[in-house]
């Protein structure tokens, strides 16, 4: 069965994106089939993705299918893009005016891409999803597409009710529209060694122990890098640090998805 992987919060900059772009080039790497689908307006995961105009060129040449299309009540064919071998995408450019409309939009637009996409999915080994920075429609929609939802989370700042209507919406979405999705968990992302983020980890823990991974992400500068410029962070000479922690928590969402 494809396995179909959210990566949801409601809070923008905590690795939504990160964790979705690393996972796909990981993946991939062992040769499965992979679809990551960009459901943020900003379209950051696409921009990384995307084939480039040339080898000198930082920009994305975007073809086939966009987002947007899915929420239309009528669509005849997906054409996703290829991004590498096993690696395809269905994109969306930067900050696409478009998607952003879609939360104006009635609910029931939140199940148009299911309906697009529920056989079509069945064809790769996993779909990845990033989601926007925001509790609606296009949150919906993916989390009515998914078999599984991850929620990765940072620290700064970080209270135990930050992630209270994010549960929620997963709990709803469970309730109303997908009895089937299963939420593997919260990943502590860009974790440094300070009192206040040892304080919030302990409170969460507290809170919530059975939903947290047991690996984490510390603040790694050379992620960051690798998410800028599109790259594995295992391509990095100076990343093996960074690509060891990032490879036990893909891991672990796997063996979550096994369990």
């Amino acid at each position: 069965m494809t396995a179909i992987i959210s990566f949801a919060n409601q809070k923008g900059g905590v690795g939504k994106s990160t964790l979705c772009i690393q996972a796909a080039y990981y993946l991939s790497k062992q040769e499965k089939k992979v679809l990551v689908l960009d459901m943020d307006a900003q379209g950051n995961t696409s921009s990384r993705l995307a084939p480039k105009a040339d080898a000198e060129s930082s920009k994305p040449v975007f073809s086939g299918t966009k987002t947007i299309e899915l929420f239309t009540e009528v669509l005849s064919s997906i054409t996703p893009m290829p991004c590498g071998p096993f690696l395809d995408l269905i994109h969306t450019p930067v900050n696409d005016p478009e998607l952003a409309e879609v939360e104006s939009s009635p609910l029931e637009i939140a199940l148009l891409p299911e309906r697009h996409l529920r056989d079509f999915l069945q064809t790769y080994d996993f779909v990845l999803i990033d989601c926007p920075p925001s509790l609606g429609r296009k949150l919906v929609a993916a989390l009515a597409l998914s078999t599984h939802v991850v929620c990765p989370v940072k620290l700064s700042g970080f209270a135990v009710d930050g992630v209270e209507g994010l549960l929620h919406t997963i709990i709803g979405v469970q309730e109303n529209v997908n009895p089937n999705l299963k939420l593997l968990g919260l990943i502590i992302n860009d974790m440094d060694r300070s009192t206040s983020h040892d304080r919030a980890l302990k409170e969460l823990t507290a809170a919530i122990p059975d939903l947290l991974f047991k690996n984490k992400i510390m603040h790694r500068s050379p992620l960051d890098t690798a998410t800028s410029e599109g790259l594995p962070i295992w391509d990095l000479s100076y990343g093996h640090v960074a690509a060891k922690e990032v490879k036990a928590v893909l891991d672990e969402i796997l063996e979550r998805i096994e369990n």
